[in-house]
């Protein structure tokens, strides 16, 4: 019965430092820009212009037909 009030007391702890880390986190501006972030892989660096398709091999290198 002992080890159940420690796991308890633990357990409390626990959850108070990461309510604490928290609010660190969110004072210091970390998530701020999570939405402009999360999308900024999908952004085109710039316009893809369409080339001539070529033969590639099973690896996708271009294919030298002699």
């Amino acid at each position: 019965m002992e080890i159940l009030i420690l796991l308890i007391f633990i357990s409390v702890i626990l959850v108070g430092l990461a309510v604490a880390f928290f609010a660190w986190t969110v004072r210091q501006g970390t998530f701020d820009q999570a939405d402009r972030l999360a999308l900024l892989p999908l952004d085109d660096e710039k316009p893809v212009t369409p080339t001539t398709e070529r033969e590639e091999d099973e690896y996708g290198n271009p294919a030298d037909r002699l």
